[in-house]
């Protein structure tokens, strides 16, 4: 017999061994799967951890410049108390504007209202007119959006003075302003009518005997203009407004 000839208990035991072999590279497949999935989940877990850690962070530095902003802000605030007991008025002004101008609305508040209740007289006053002048600002920006360039300012200006300043006597001295003989020339016509359009339609209760003294002499001013038909109607509809501004207001 050749001894090239392979015995069948041989093919036996190679078969096994090939069976055994296939099965261990799958255990090592399977295994290998196992671990790089694990590996693979514990670097996104690390990398999700980094990333949370870096927004920490830059949350915190973004904090601490706000605050360092903020104090820098009250600093200066601060360096300016001075002018606001100064005699002169013009300066006072000035002096709160730049305090309006260097706070937030809700900080300059919260200071002016804290000035009111000094006891030093001269700063009650100061917080008196800031409240004031915080109060009054959305109602100049307002009154000059009545003679703004295009339809859709106007028409919401005359709406939020309408919605919510028909019984502000601040908002109807603002509108009377723009009347008055030194800036009535700057006024379109438009802005006109929209001025007399909310004032004709305010709260009669609202108005003092100089404010209506104010809105007579605008009335006679826009008619020597020459007034057209619908200037002309809401002229008639401020004057009957005016009439029923109670007696000796």
């Amino acid at each position: 017999m050749s001894s090239n000839v392979v015995s069948p208990g041989s093919w036996f035991r190679m078969d096994k061994l090939s069976t055994f072999v296939g099965v261990v590279g799958s255990i090592i497949t399977i295994s290998l799967t196992l671990w790089n999935t694990h590996t693979k989940s514990l670097i996104d877990e690390r990398e999700g951890r980094l990333k949370e850690l870096e927004a920490g962070l830059k949350e915190r530095s973004t904090g601490i410049e706000e605050s360092k902003e903020r104090v820098d802000r009250y600093k200066w605030v601060f360096s300016l108390f001075g002018d606001l007991n100064d005699k002169d008025e013009r300066k006072r002004n000035f002096t709160i504007s730049l305090i309006r101008l260097a706070l937030t609305s809700t900080e300059a508040e919260q200071l002016f209202t804290s000035l009111q209740t000094s006891s030093d007289k001269g700063l009650q006053e100061v917080g008196q007119t800031g409240i004031a002048a915080i109060q009054v600002g959305p109602i100049i920006q307002l009154t000059a959006q009545l003679n703004a360039s295009t339809p859709e300012l106007r028409k919401s200006a005359v709406a939020a003075l309408e919605r919510d300043y028909k019984s502000s006597p601040q908002a109807i001295a603002q509108v009377l302003k723009t009347f008055e003989p030194d800036k009535i020339a700057s006024l379109s016509p438009s802005g006109i009518i929209n001025g007399l359009y909310y004032l004709s339609d305010t709260d009669p209760s609202a108005w003092n005997a100089q404010q209506v003294a104010a809105a007579k002499q605008a009335i006679a001013q826009i008619e020597a203009k020459g007034a057209g038909p619908q200037t002309k109607s809401s002229l008639d509809a401020l004057r009957s407004l005016l009439q029923k501004v109670p007696a000796g207001q």
